[in-house]
């Protein structure tokens, strides 16, 4: 069975580095409190029946979903990202020089640039209209 990573990189031209100790434990707590803060707030958890992407789901925060999920996430300009895979629970700063259409895997991914003004978010039940999501910071 390929990695994960090694996927990204083979079947998507994705550069990847994995982020892990220090590095990902600062990147995940400023990504959960910026895109999760409210469910947090609502049910002690940044994690929501066992997925973060339930969030958006359960509407304890704000994000257009579907088709303009999708469309608002390939509208940003590419640059350097972070992209978190949620079974897994690893996080990669990754670049290519489009950005990835992840649908096809059926697992719940996040992506987001360094800057983490957004995050886009890919799910296992998408057939099910349960994502994409776009979700924008608030400030």
């Amino acid at each position: 069975m390929k990695l994960f990573c090694d996927v990204l990189q083979s079947e998507y031209s994705i550069t990847t580095k994995a982020v892990i100790g220090k590095e990902f434990r600062a990147v995940n707590q400023v990504w959960q409190e910026t895109f999760f803060s409210n469910v947090k707030r609502n049910t002690g958890s940044f994690i929501f029946r066992g997925y973060r992407w339930h969030a958006y789901s359960f509407n304890h925060e704000v994000a257009v979903s579907g088709r303009n999920a999708v469309l608002a996430f390939q509208e940003t300009t590419i640059q350097p990202y972070y992209l978190f895979h949620e079974w897994e629970g690893n996080l990669y700063e990754c670049t290519s020089e489009a950005w990835p259409d992840l649908r096809k895997l059926n697992e719940d991914i996040y992506i987001f640039p360094l800057q983490l003004e957004w995050t886009f978010v890919l799910t296992h039940e998408m057939s099910m209209g349960l994502g994409p999501y776009f979700a924008t910071a608030v400030n």
